[in-house]
C-alpha cells in the first residue's frame, strides 16, 4: 500500500463512494449484520476487497461507534511478496489507527489444500474474537466470490448446504459485501483514491478457481448470459435461505443425553426418510469438525452402519470420532464439550 494521508472526513466523501456505502448499509439491515456500538475482528488480505471493507468500517465506525481490530495471515507462500503484503496491512493499520494481529502459521503447516489454508484462516479469527470478546469476523466476500465459489463446488460435485454456503451471515462470520461486485470495489477504491495489493498468484491457471473465475465465467458471461454472476450470487442466496429453513423443520434426532455421550435409536433413526437422516448427522457432527459439515463418505458409513442387518456389534470411526452400534443402540463416542 503506498504512503496516504490519514483518512478524510466525512464530508469529503463523493456521492459515489457514499452511495456504495448506502448499499453495504442497506445489505447489513436486511441480514441483520450488526447493531450500533458492536465490534469486529476484520481479516484483511491487503487486497482491494478487503482494502474496501477496512475503508468502510472506518467510516462506520465513527458513525455507529464501533470497534476495529484488524487480523492478517502471512503465509510466506509467496516469498517476499508475502512479506511485502504483510507490510502494507501493517501500513493500513496505522493509517487508520486501528490495532492489528498477524498470524504466521509454522511452515510445517504448508500443503496443497486450498481448504487447509482457508481452515487456518477463520480458526485464527474466531480464537482472536474469542479472546477479545468481540461480537463479529467481518470478511469482504462479494457477489464475484459467490458465482466462483457455486460453480467450483458444482464442478467439484456438493449438495444443498455446500452450494449454498457462503451466506451474508454465518455465525459470528459476517460479510457487508456479499451483495456488492468486484466491479462496484475497484470503482469505490479508485473514488477514494485508495491502493491495495494484487496477489498474482490468483493469475496461476493451475488453481481451478482461477480458471473459473479468468475462464468459464467469461465464456458464460460472452455465449450465454451477460449477468451470470449476479444470477449466480442469486442462486447461492437462494439455496442458503432453503438450507436455514430446513434446519429448522427437519425433525432432529433425539438422543438420550449422559454426561458425556450422545445416544439414539436405530429404528427410531431409520423411520426418518434418508434425507432427513443425512442432515441431521451432519448438524450432530458439526461440532467435531469445527463447525464445517462432515465429510460425505463419514456420513455414508454411518448409514451404511444403521442399514446393516447383521446382529454383531459394528462401529464407525473417523479420525477419533466414533461410533458404535450395540443392539438397536447408538452411542457417539470422543464427542466435543
Amino acid at each position: 500500500m503506498s504512503k496516504s494521508t490519514r483518512p478524510s472526513p466525512h464530508n469529503t466523501f463523493s456521492s459515489c463512494a457514499r452511495g456504495y456505502i448506502k448499499r453495504v448499509q442497506n445489505t447489513a439491515h436486511t441480514f441483520s449484520l450488526w447493531e450500533p456500538k458492536q465490534s469486529f475482528i476484520v481479516g484483511v488480505s491487503g487486497g482491494a476487497d478487503s482494502s474496501c471493507l477496512v475503508d468502510i468500517f472506518f467510516f462506520l465506525a465513527q458513525k455507529y461507534d464501533f470497534t476495529l481490530h484488524l487480523a492478517h495471515v502471512n503465509y510466506r507462500l509467496r516469498g517476499k511478496a508475502s512479506e511485502e503484503d504483510e507490510a502494507a496491512v501493517r501500513k493500513m493499520a496505522e493509517h487508520y489507527d486501528v490495532p492489528l494481529t498477524v498470524l504466521r502459521p509454522p511452515k510445517k503447516s504448508f500443503t496443497k489444500n486450498e481448504e487447509a489454508y482457508r481452515d487456518i484462516r477463520y480458526q485464527f479469527f474466531e480464537k482472536l474474537r474469542a479472546e477479545k470478546n468481540y461480537d463479529h469476523i467481518a470478511v469482504a466476500h462479494n457477489e464475484d466470490d459467490q458465482a466462483e465459489t457455486i460453480l467450483l463446488r458444482l464442478l467439484r460435485g456438493s449438495g444443498l448446504s455446500g452450494l449454498g454456503a457462503m451466506r451474508p451471515k454465518n455465525g459470528y462470520v459476517i460479510r457487508p459485501l456479499i451483495m456488492t461486485s468486484r466491479q462496484d470495489i475497484l470503482a469505490y477504491l479508485k473514488e477514494r483514491h485508495l491502493s491495495y495489493r494484487k496477489d498474482h498468484s490468483n493469475d496461476d491457471p493451475r488453481y481451478l478457481r482461477n480458471r473459473i473465475r479468468h475462464e468459464l465465467l467469461p465464456l458464460l458471461e460472452k455465449n450465454f448470459q451477460p449477468k451470470i454472476k449476479k444470477l449466480l450470487a442469486t442462486t447461492t442466496m437462494l439455496l442458503a435461505a432453503d438450507y436455514a429453513l430446513l434446519d429448522t423443520l427437519i425433525p432432529h434426532l433425539v438422543f438420550d443425553q449422559t454426561e458425556t455421550t450422545p445416544t439414539f435409536s436405530r429404528r427410531d433413526t431409520l423411520t426418518h426418510p434418508e434425507p432427513v437422516i443425512r442432515h441431521a448427522f451432519r448438524a450432530l457432527l458439526k461440532p467435531y469438525f469445527q463447525g464445517n459439515n462432515p465429510p460425505k463418505g463419514l456420513i455414508d458409513e454411518i448409514l451404511k452402519m444403521l442399514k446393516s442387518s447383521k446382529k454383531k456389534n459394528q462401529t464407525v470411526s473417523f479420525h477419533g470420532l466414533k461410533l458404535e452400534r450395540k443392539g438397536d443402540t447408538v452411542t457417539l463416542l470422543n464427542f466435543p464439550q
